[in-house]
């Protein structure tokens, strides 16, 4: 269990980091919103496996609330750039 989480955890610091990188390069609005979309649900995968790891469940209520304002947020966005493009 513990390798199976340290690649996890390995692969997602990793994607995490592409991700950031995605969001310092991009120039324009819908590409910084996707790229730290996926910033939050590296995240959000984070905590889903070290919950799975150490076995504690009040971190599942932290993984939902932030999934919801993770996709709140993107609702949101997605709302100002369809109503500055028209």
């Amino acid at each position: 269990m513990i390798v199976a989480v340290g690649i996890a955890c390995v692969l997602l610091a990793a994607a995490g980091i592409v991700s950031m990188a995605h969001v310092i390069r991009s120039t324009n609005v819908p590409d910084r919103a996707v790229g730290l979309d996926l910033v939050t649900s590296v995240i959000i995968n984070v905590l889903a496996v070290l919950t799975a790891w150490s076995y504690q469940p009040a971190v599942v209520t932290l993984v939902i609330l932030l999934t919801v304002f993770s996709f709140l947020g993107s609702v949101a966005v997605a709302r100002f750039i369809d109503r500055t493009r028209r």
